[in-house]
């Protein structure tokens, strides 16, 4: 079967990226032809327009990325909200997995037919700067270094999501077969791996200066660290046999898991030492110059009026009012937030204790002991003192650039900045909120009885927000606070952390004595000491956790599956429980006065008693999670897919898989979109 599509005869090239990299398409100095009316022959014959195509692949991202942060919401790092009438952290379906090969998926976009259409670009590109005779060498080098680096990207970001896919490495045509069966998960990796060990040669052949945000031989080498850990998991996974419905043995490996590990150790190990760790981890985030860092290897870069799309500041923060409003000034944060920490997350930051100053658990410390910390019944955590924000001092380091919790400020260290997260627990029977706290989607006591849903939902329902990449640094002539403006800001798609934890993983595989060195450097950057633990694996896993949450790209969520495949679990707990969060209930003052709204009774006020708080799990369906079956390490193909995809074999245990939610409206990957 072949798709009879009509090829274009003119390209447009360097559309997206001409504010970025200063290519015009209007018009030329030199009197050459708009590029958008250059045709295919010509288009290739001037070095500047070649230049162009390939600009527009750092547009590429990874899926489920970006400034809402989606994959993070998957993991058990982050809850999203219940707005029904937003679903931009609403991921319900995707994290109870009410998808099916006969519904499909709605929760995210999956990486398909944009990702085949990419694919074709970036194929035509490799053929035509190949081919051309205009181009210096040093043109070629440098460009076929970035169409195969982004060749590998995009396959990669496919992988995670399919397993296998089908693998095209030519601009196929309206001759060619485009219904193409599934390439073996091994096959996908090497070629991947054969990609990027392609562009590093071509960037040594090149010898050129590097320009700032585009990819390079130091780009290419992490990610060979980064997706050889990916194979080596999933060769792990094959010599489990974790995919036992695999009829055409398209998850079987041949080789070991320990090949893809020193493929990955050498690659991280040939950038040790070429950066370091920026001294402090928050500068990574909030300098409008982090880009520049020595810590940096591939930025992506965002500056007001010149590139957007990246603004966490504009969703990093509480729906409700400035403490200490008026009647006068009652102004309104407005931020419909959904990415809140988890106190699974939280608990992972280590507080240094007070009396004698060693590295603990929150919970376990002096401090801990003096609020009558302890367990109860369920498992949780509770006490009571009034100095309960004790619990969140002396944290690592990278607690306070990652989480906004209670007694935080959003912006300057004064009082209306103050963050609010506790719940009021008045017991008048006419209840409003100017009587309860400000920033908590439960408000007061009775709200803990059903799931805060809709707009309440947009407060924070874990009793935290995430603030990685804001920056509180606009303020209006009101004195409140700018979040819409975009940022001169950057996420990174590599920094320096990574290769050293990427190395530190592949040693302690292969059973080499320098991952403690990797990892100790990581720690002493956030504060903390040497690693003197026996297990340094699971501080491997810890570490990775801590360094890289809330971050864009995200990792955790992909971090989880992978290392699941590899010890070949069908269940992954972390992703089989719900989210879990802090309650702290203070009593809140009784009074008319719109300025005292939100604040607290202080001892010796009417009704006052100690603050008491207690950790708890999340008792609402909205808010489960779901991951007890080996299917789930991928998403399905749909039927509709399959019956006009002959050529396709489903993914592993999703085979006649119905969950009969009828009522769930389900959008559906497309076929291959390999001919523009």
């Amino acid at each position: 079967m072949k798709r009879k599509n009509k090829t274009t005869k003119y390209i447009l090239a360097g559309l997206f990226l001409s504010s970025m990299m200063g290519v015009t398409t209007a018009c030329d100095p030199l009197g050459i032809e708009p590029t958008t009316k250059v045709d295919e022959e010509r288009f290739w014959e001037n070095p500047q327009l070649a230049r162009s195509y390939v600009n527009n692949f750092y547009f590429i991202s990874q899926s489920a990325s970006g400034d809402t942060f989606q994959s993070e919401q998957w993991s058990d790092n982050c809850q999203g909200n219940y707005e029904q009438d937003w679903d931009t952290y609403r991921q319900y379906n995707f994290n109870k997995r009410t998808y099916d090969e006969n519904n499909g998926i709605t929760c995210f976009s999956a990486p398909w037919s944009g990702a085949y259409k990419n694919i074709r670009a970036v194929n035509l590109g490799i053929e035509k700067i190949s081919s051309s005779s205009i181009l210096t060498e040093a043109q070629k080098n440098q460009f076929l270094g970035e169409c195969y680096f982004f060749r590998a990207f995009i396959y990669f970001d496919m992988e995670k999501f399919w397993g296998s896919v089908p693998y095209v490495d030519k601009a196929l045509t309206i001759e060619d077969e485009t219904y193409l069966p599934r390439t073996k998960r091994e096959t996908i990796f090497d070629n991947i791996l054969d990609d990027l060990q392609k562009s590093v040669d071509y960037f040594k052949a090149y010898g050129g200066t590097h320009t700032l945000g585009m990819v390079n031989e130091d780009v290419a080498n992490a990610y060979i660290s980064r997706v050889a850990l990916y194979a080596a998991n999933a060769a792990d996974a094959s010599a489990k046999g974790l995919y036992s419905d695999d009829a055409e043995g398209l998850f079987k490996f041949e080789k070991n898991a320990n090949h893809y590990y020193e493929l990955a150790y050498n690659a991280a190990k040939g950038l040790i030492g070429k950066y370091s760790l920026e001294p402090n981890y928050e500068d990574l985030f909030t300098k409008t110059e982090s880009h520049t860092s020595v810590e940096s290897i591939w930025p992506v870069m965002f500056k007001e009026n010149q590139r957007s799309g990246f603004n966490p500041t504009a969703k990093n923060g509480p729906d409700g009012n400035y403490y200490g409003a008026t009647e006068d000034a009652t102004y309104s944060y407005g931020r419909r937030s959904g990415l809140f920490p988890t106190q699974d997350l939280v608990d992972c930051y280590l507080q240094k204790d007070d009396a004698d100053g060693k590295w603990k658990n929150w919970w376990e410390t002096s401090q801990a002991k003096a609020m009558g910390i302890h367990r109860n019944a369920e498992g949780e955590l509770e006490g009571e003192s009034a100095n309960y924000r004790d619990m969140f001092k002396n944290r690592d380091s990278r607690f306070y650039s990652t989480v906004t919790y209670d007694g935080a400020y959003m912006g300057p260290e004064e009082e209306r900045y103050i963050i609010q997260t506790w719940i009021d627990n008045t017991t008048l029977d006419e209840k409003t909120l100017k009587y309860s706290a400000l920033h908590s989607g439960y408000r007061v006591m009775e709200n803990l009885n059903s799931a805060p849903i809709n707009r309440a939902s947009a407060q924070t329902i874990t009793g935290y927000y995430s603030r990685k990449y804001s920056q509180f640094n606009k303020i209006n002539t009101d004195g409140t606070l700018d979040f819409d403006t975009q940022r001169q800001t950057c996420y990174f798609n590599v920094r320096y952390a990574e290769v050293l934890l990427n190395c530190a993983e592949a040693s302690i595989k292969l059973g080499k004595t320098d991952a403690a060195g990797y990892i100790n450097e990581i720690r002493n950057r956030a504060g903390l000491p040497n690693y003197d633990g026996n297990d340094l694996w699971n501080e491997m896993k810890l570490q990775r956790r801590l360094e890289f949450a809330f971050e864009c790209p995200g990792f955790r969520y992909f971090d989880l599956l992978r290392w699941g495949e590899a010890e070949g679990k069908t269940t992954i707990e972390e992703l089989n429980t719900p989210s879990r969060g802090l309650w702290i209930f203070r009593k809140g003052m009784e009074s008319e006065k719109a300025g005292e709204n939100g604040y607290p009774v202080e001892p010796g006020g009417e009704g006052y008693f100690t603050p008491k708080f207690q950790t708890f799990e999340m008792p609402y369906s909205y808010y489960e999670r779901k991951f007890d079956d080996a299917r789930y390490y991928f998403v399905p193909f749909s039927q509709s897919m399959l019956r006009d995809y002959t050529q396709l074999q489903q993914n592993p245990g999703w085979k006649n898989f119905n969950y009969n939610l009828s009522l769930i409206h389900i959008s559906e990957p497309t076929r291959l979109g390999m001919i523009s």
